[in-house]
């Protein structure tokens, strides 16, 4: 009896020291072993607000939870019935009333343009008569010095005779200086008269080129006068129809920017991304908004995460970045997805953030959000809210049990 006593008592001690060791692993391991046999993650999306672009009103028919966004993009539409016209309107005067002035600058400039014209006919019929006058004049030049050429031939061979009677003393001295007197007048007004000539002949050159000279060599006023200030004045119109047509590129762009400004603020979409989810509207029928008021909530199920539940002890265990593997309620294929972000337990994402939150969390645990690699178009619904069960490799039941005894 004794010696059964003795054999006993070591092997209750191991059997106690093994129970207990079993009871420490369950209790340490409980949450990792609930994720697992409950499924308590669940695939979620990021839920996103939209606000009103506009004051306004909503529209008399809301669109209910669960529509789908269509390929326009447009959630709902606001409608502002309220705004002020006016500053449309006035714009459109001014448009009008710089219209009007290009229009008036149009005519000015025409008008004196016409104006340019009759005098430039009036210069060239000037322009031709001063030629004609200076060309008779020329002509009647060009006669007198052949007649003066003439006579002074004539007083040259006279005073060359007188010279001879004179010296051969059959005339007095002063026959012979009276010859020579005539020679000499009749030499300085051939002279003055061919000079007077050129200076014709001169004038008409250049008149040609435009250049119209008086007798004094000054500038005739016909000529440059009344030119100058055609030309004045229709340079001054000029740049009053370019002021006016300025005037109404600015009058223009006004008139586009009030009209813009109108159409943004009486009419604007609610846009979210094609394909998203109406989750939630947060007005009603018709109701008046602000600018910037939560008008409705979306989803994109394009963008799934998986919300995973995850004790402290297996938090560090899992790196940002890292793969997993994950398989939902119903499903018999596992997916692929990456840890997106971690938080500890007390800072998980909640409900205003995500449209669906794991059921399976406890007190004290953490979170794994997961994100699914490329798995949107395989599903036929939205599987937001679905429960999932998500394996980590870095993170098993031993990984754990090491991180909890401080082993590893």
């Amino acid at each position: 009896m004794d010696e059964a006593r003795r054999r006993l008592g070591p092997r209750t001690v191991k059997l106690a020291a093994v129970v207990a060791l079993l009871i420490y692993a369950v209790v340490m391991l409980w949450p990792y072993l609930v994720a697992t046999l409950v499924r308590g993650s669940a695939v979620t999306a990021w839920t996103n607000l939209a606000t009103a672009p506009i004051q306004g009103r909503a529209p008399a028919r809301l669109p209910p939870p669960g529509t789908m966004v269509g390929s326009d993009g447009v959630l709902m539409e606001i409608v502002n019935d309220r705004l002020d016209e006016g500053p449309v309107k006035l714009a459109e005067a001014s448009l009008v009333r710089a219209q009007a002035a290009v229009a008036s600058a149009k005519g000015f400039l025409e008008a004196m343009q016409e104006l340019d014209r009759d005098r430039r006919s009036l210069m060239k019929q000037n322009a031709a008569h001063y030629r004609s006058e200076l060309d008779a004049e020329i002509a009647t030049r060009e006669a007198r010095v052949g007649m003066l050429t003439v006579r002074e031939k004539a007083a040259a061979s006279l005073a060359t005779r007188s010279r001879g009677v004179s010296e051969s003393g059959y005339r007095s001295r002063d026959y012979r200086d009276d010859a020579d007197m005539r020679l000499s007048e009749a030499d300085a007004e051939l002279e003055a008269e061919r000079h007077a000539l050129e200076r014709l002949k001169t004038r008409r050159a250049a008149s040609d080129d435009g250049l119209f000279l008086g007798a004094d060599g000054g500038s005739l006023d016909w000529a440059y006068s009344d030119r100058r200030d055609a030309k004045t004045e229709v340079k001054r119109a000029r740049l009053q129809l370019e002021q006016a047509e300025a005037g109404v590129t600015v009058a223009q762009q006004t008139l586009d920017a009030a009209r813009e400004s109108y159409r943004l603020q009486h009419r604007a979409p609610v846009l979210a991304p094609t394909g998203a989810i109406v989750r939630s509207v947060m007005v009603g029928n018709g109701a008046t908004v602000g600018v910037g008021d939560p008008v409705a909530k979306w989803i994109d199920c394009h963008e799934l995460f998986v919300d995973a539940p995850v004790s402290d002890a297996a938090l560090p265990l899992i790196p940002i970045g890292s793969r997993a593997d994950v398989i939902l309620e119903g499903a018999s294929h596992w997916r692929h997805a990456r840890v997106a972000q971690l938080r500890g337990a007390a800072e998980t994402v909640g409900a205003a953030d995500l449209a669906a939150v794991a059921k399976g969390r406890q007190n004290g645990d953490g979170q794994v959000l997961l994100k699914l690699e490329d798995e949107a178009p395989g599903f036929t619904v939205c599987p937001v809210g679905q429960a999932a069960y998500v394996h980590f490799p870095t993170a098993g039941v031993l990984d754990v049990l090491w991180a909890r005894l401080g082993l590893r």
